[in-house]
């Protein structure tokens, strides 16, 4: 599923939270969302909220594979989504260690979820180690593996938004890192937005780590640009342009 993002703009209390912004999402491919998280930390979230169906933007349109989402087509994306350590939101409990966040994430999923299908799950993907840390203390690179990989195995699940990950420090330049975790599940088909501070975009884009097919968007761009490999959505098929 493509999912853009055109001049979403969310209000709050008469404030802006979020500035119009443009953001695709493609498969197989990670997009790096660069801005101010603003006062209160709250834009990457509002940002993330929008492109998953999860909030109503008081301005622009969201679009899933060329169709306007509106107000009645939020549901099936939703159920194609999932946000990724979303403050306030998903976020696992800090004193939870994190084979019990494991844990409940399977039972939701109706999978056996017994202390020892959470161990097996965590040394499938290389976590066995931080099985009992808890949750505030993990740090970035595995906290966001476990967090990632947990929401991609839910059903349905074809695109993912990691909200912050940078918010816990870590150098996105480290391997096995938050963002080799994004191009990961993008190299596994699945589109994948990376919400962070500009510093830590900077920190990515002087380093030389953005792929020739990774995708940026920046908060206060009103259009996502598009490559020109990718074609645009549903040529020729009329759309109703629904501004929310």
């Amino acid at each position: 599923m493509e999912i853009e993002a055109q001049d979403v703009a969310v209000t709050a209390d008469g404030g802006e939270v979020l500035p119009p912004t443009g953001v695709l999402l493609v498969p197989g491919r990670r997009t790096l969302v660069a801005g101010d998280p603003g006062a209160d930390g709250s834009a990457p979230l509002a940002l993330a909220l929008a492109l998953t169906g999860r909030l109503v933007p008081g301005r622009g349109r969201v679009l899933a594979d060329g169709h306007d989402v509106g107000l009645w087509g939020r549901d099936d994306l939703r159920r194609s989504t999932a946000l990724v350590d979303a403050p306030g939101v998903d976020e696992p409990e800090p004193v939870l260690p994190l084979r019990a966040a494991v844990a409940e994430e399977l039972r939701a999923r109706r999978e056996p979820a017994g202390a020892d299908d959470a161990r097996a799950w965590l040394e499938d993907r290389g976590l066995a180690a931080h099985a009992d840390v808890l949750a505030r203390d993990l740090a970035p690179g595995p906290r966001t593996r476990a967090l990632a990989h947990l929401a991609a195995g839910r059903p349905g699940v074809v695109a993912l938004v990691l909200v912050r990950p940078d918010r816990g420090g870590g150098d996105p330049r480290d391997e096995g890192g938050w963002w080799d975790v994004a191009g990961d599940l993008a190299d596994d088909g699945l589109a994948v937005g990376v919400c962070v501070g500009r510093p830590a975009a900077a920190v990515l884009e002087g380093a030389g780590l953005l792929r020739a097919d990774d995708l940026r968007a920046t908060h206060g761009v009103p259009r996502a640009a598009r490559p020109d490999d990718l074609p645009a959505p549903h040529a020729g098929r009329v759309t109703a342009g629904v501004t929310l």
